[in-house]
């Protein structure tokens, strides 16, 4: 399928804009985790039993693998913005490969949503019955 060069443009934009969002969104995301784990760090200050460090020490660890998570999907966000630069979009075979990737890092995106707000939540709850 050809598309015209205003269709092109026009889909070109969507994903550009839709890629700054998810720009955006993984920067919130790095907040909130560093935010996370300045909060474990800040409860760890006091007194606590082996039971507490034993699951602070398991909140820890999914921060971590947070930030590993995030460093991945940037590296993703930044491939897609060079095939978004690169210019060459006309060629059908690069539009396809661009809209797979778009697809699986938009799935991708959704899957480490919905673990990061269930993450937090099991966290605040946590920390909550600590008090």
């Amino acid at each position: 399928m050809r598309l015209t060069n205003n269709t092109l443009n026009k889909v070109i934009s969507q994903y550009r804009y839709e890629n700054e969002t998810w720009k955006r969104y993984l920067q919130f995301l790095q907040q909130e985790n560093n935010y996370l784990k300045t909060r474990l760090s800040q409860v760890l200050q006091h007194d606590f039993d082996v039971e507490f460090l034993d699951r602070a020490e398991y909140f820890q660890t999914k921060f971590l693998n947070g930030d590993e998570t995030v460093n991945l999907l940037r590296q993703d966000v930044h491939e897609i913005e060079k095939l978004l630069h690169n210019g060459v979009l006309e060629n059908a075979t690069i539009l396809k490969e661009l809209q797979k990737k778009i697809k699986k890092l938009s799935r991708d995106m959704e899957t480490v949503e919905q673990q990061f707000n269930k993450l937090k939540t099991d966290f605040n709850e946590f920390i909550a019955k600590a008090a």
